[in-house]
């Protein structure tokens, strides 16, 4: 014996079938709306400690601007020996943990440096730098907070 279900219409029309993927949909922008927050910015004042395989322990003064990824802005490295004082302009990439950075010095005879950073918070980042473009090639370590 076979029960039809006449004039019922389609199953498939239960409430959780019609809004099932609606309530998906919602849940999935919300979610990618929330992922856009991660991301750092460095523009600001930075400043922060530095050991050099030269100079020795010194302080490093940046100041970042930063649109997208790309950043630019000064630096300033200062030990106690004012010889081994450098700073000029500086160019780069954040891209949140990673930091690439290149600092570009004043002094025709200064040295330049790479630097290679990560952010561990939005206001601290840490990292290594080597010369280039100079005589000796200092290299270091540099540990940075935001102002």
């Amino acid at each position: 014996m076979c029960r039809c279900r006449e004039g019922r219409g389609n199953d498939a029309e239960t409430p959780w079938r019609r809004y099932g993927w609606s309530i998906v949909l919602v849940l999935t922008l919300a979610l990618l709306g929330c992922s856009g927050d991660d991301e750092s910015d460095l523009t600001g004042t930075w400043t922060g400690t530095i050991q050099d395989s030269v100079a020795g322990t010194g302080t490093v003064l940046f100041t970042f601007s930063q649109t997208g990824t790309t950043v630019s802005g000064t630096w300033q490295f200062t030990f106690q020996n004012p010889v081994n004082n450098s700073g000029g302009n500086l160019s780069g990439t954040a891209d949140d943990p990673q930091i690439a950075l290149t600092l570009f010095a004043a002094q025709p005879q200064a040295c330049s440096f790479t630097v290679a950073a990560e952010f561990d918070d939005d206001d601290h980042f840490t990292g290594t730098y080597t010369g280039f473009n100079c005589t000796l090639l200092p290299s270091g370590s540099l540990d940075v907070h935001r102002q």
